[in-house]
């Protein structure tokens, strides 16, 4: 119970360096939170700051979940093999709420999209590039960053039961699988309720 809570301060403590926060405010002396949507991520930097700022943004919120998950599975190497899945499901979700509420910036984070991506692409490479490449294809169909986000993650849901049921995936893993993405498509909401109104903002389009 101790590594276990030891990982999941350690991944909250990482996820709650927001990047798209540190740089709007280091680089452009403004806190992205004030703009657009309000939404510390990359789509908002993106509209607000430009390709640069969200690219760095993307990277940041990416390599943190990869390092925590990379430090759980250090932590979790001398278990058995059920206990480091824990360890590394733990990691990703204490990444995700260190996002969605950091502590360092008034419990006011993002989405998690690209921390998660990041994290679960550190702890399933496959079924994570798999909903990638959903995402991918949506986005290029649609050209809204929120329906991409939404459906790939409900597609990392599939994809891991898949993944189960064919012995390639662990209870864990299943688990996470379901809660994850589950977490992702509420913070999502206003999104969910925009789209579903036909006013979901578009990549190239100036925001409504």
């Amino acid at each position: 119970m101790l590594l276990y809570a030891a990982i999941l301060l350690i991944s909250y403590l990482l996820g709650s360096v927001s990047f798209a926060i540190v740089i709007s405010k280091y680089f452009y002396k403004k806190d992205i939170r004030d703009y657009g949507s309000g939404n510390a991520g990359m789509t908002n930097m993106l509209r607000t700051f430009g390709k640069k700022a969200a690219a760095a943004t993307f990277v940041g919120d990416f390599f943190k979940g990869v390092l925590a998950v990379f430090i759980a599975r250090q932590m979790a190497a001398p278990l058995d093999v059920t206990t480091r899945d824990i360890c590394i499901y733990i990691a990703v979700g204490g990444a995700l709420l260190g996002h969605l509420k950091p502590l360092y910036f008034g419990f006011k984070g993002g989405k998690g999209i690209s921390v998660a991506f990041g994290a679960m692409m550190a702890a399933t490479p496959v079924t994570t590039s798999m909903a990638f490449v959903m995402w991918a294809i949506i986005l290029i169909a649609s050209k809204m960053v929120s329906l991409a986000s939404i459906l790939c993650v409900i597609g990392y849901c599939i994809f891991t039961f898949i993944a189960y049921n064919m012995g390639y995936s662990s209870v864990p893993n299943v688990v996470a699988g379901v809660i994850f993405p589950a977490v992702i498509v509420y913070a999502h909401r206003s999104n969910i309720v925009r789209i579903m109104n036909g006013t979901e903002n578009k990549i190239g389009q100036k925001k409504k």
